[in-house]
């Protein structure tokens, strides 16, 4: 189990250390990319140039994830902001 900690932790700090060399600086336009929807229709982030986009990172199985679906928690964001304009992107 220490070993799988370890291992995880390790990986973590790579990703980390990998997503700062592609960092985008505050102010500067996020790259683009296009994605398939859970509805066969492709996404693309520069569909919604100008509005401000949430990307969620969903992942059923982390305890997180589930604390926060399970309480309403994240539905009442979703709702909230979709409702001032904001595109919510969940990705899974």
């Amino acid at each position: 189990m220490k070993n799988r900690h370890r291992f995880i932790l390790r990986v973590c700090a790579l990703l980390a250390l990998m997503a700062s060399a592609f960092a985008v600086k505050v102010g500067d336009p996020a790259p683009g990319f296009t994605a398939v929807d859970s509805n066969g229709k492709q996404q693309r982030l520069s569909d919604y140039k100008g509005k401000y986009v949430v990307l969620e990172w969903h992942n059923q199985g982390c305890p997180y994830t589930k604390k926060h679906y399970e309480s309403g928690n994240m539905q009442r964001l979703q709702k909230e902001w979709t409702a001032k304009g904001v595109v919510w992107l969940t990705v899974i």
